[in-house]
């Protein structure tokens, strides 16, 4: 976690403590390396806006601060401030050195003259700190849509009814004495003889493609409402009495 390069407005503003006390001018900022958002300050004693090449300042927790014009109020006391691991470099924390500053300010702090073992507090309460799940919903793309139009072919089967000519020999009697013109005496052979030829009709089916428009399609969005579980690791403090029995004379 490196110092912010361009001097942010916190820069130069005098520091103090939860109770009001001066600490120090703040000297530098170190930002988150994921969310790039200020995470710590450096603080150097007296009111010189800049440290020394060689000065490594105390560094103090952001988080729970207010800033105000040239004054900026941590959530922190004095005593944690002091006492909070010191870094190797001005300009950077190492992870390692983040994760110790972590711990410490995590740890309560006891009043100077009350309990003395760096756990209770001057009226013998402390408090127990916790991490808390805070899970909120943003909108990313998750998948793409396109709207594509394939040809198939079917078969259809459709009935059609055709009707065609059928040529069919008819009989007309004739009666005793009847002769048709040119035809010979009775009891004379005829020749062999044919009609014309007859031509004969039928009906076939004719099909014929039309291209029509059938319906109209298009792409929608809607949005589906499902049950998702998120799981993830939580600390909490716990409080443990140790007691120091003193043996009798």
């Amino acid at each position: 976690m490196a110092s912010d390069p361009i001097p942010p407005s916190v820069i130069g503003a005098i520091a103090h403590d939860r109770d009001g006390k001066p600490l120090g001018t703040v000297t530098a900022v170190y930002l988150d390396d994921v969310t790039e958002q200020p995470t710590w300050v450096g603080l150097t004693p007296g009111t010189h806006a800049a440290p020394d090449d060689d000065e490594v300042p105390l560094i103090a927790p952001v988080t729970g601060s207010q800033l105000a014009e040239d004054r900026m109020q941590l959530a922190v006391d004095s005593a944690a401030v002091h006492s909070a691991p010191r870094a190797t470099r001005p300009d950077h924390l190492s992870p390692e050195e983040e994760a110790a500053l972590l711990e410490h300010y995590r740890r309560p702090m006891a009043t100077p003259g009350r309990g003395g073992d760096g756990t209770t507090t001057g009226d013998g309460t402390m408090t127990l700190a916790e991490e808390q799940l805070d899970v909120t919903t943003v909108v990313e793309p998750w998948t793409r849509a396109v709207l594509r139009i394939e040809e198939v072919s079917e078969e259809v089967l459709v009935p059609v009814t055709i009707t065609r000519q059928r040529a069919r020999i008819e009989h007309l009697p004739l009666a005793h004495g009847d002769r048709e013109p040119g035809q010979a005496a009775t009891g004379e052979r005829q020749p062999s003889r044919s009609t014309g030829w007859v031509t004969l009709y039928a009906e076939e089916p004719r099909v014929s493609l039309e291209r029509v428009a059938a319906e109209r399609v298009r792409l929608t969005t809607t949005w589906e409402t499902e049950q998702s579980s998120v799981t993830e690791q939580l600390r909490h403090e716990e409080v443990d009495l140790t007691t120091a029995d003193t043996p009798r004379d």
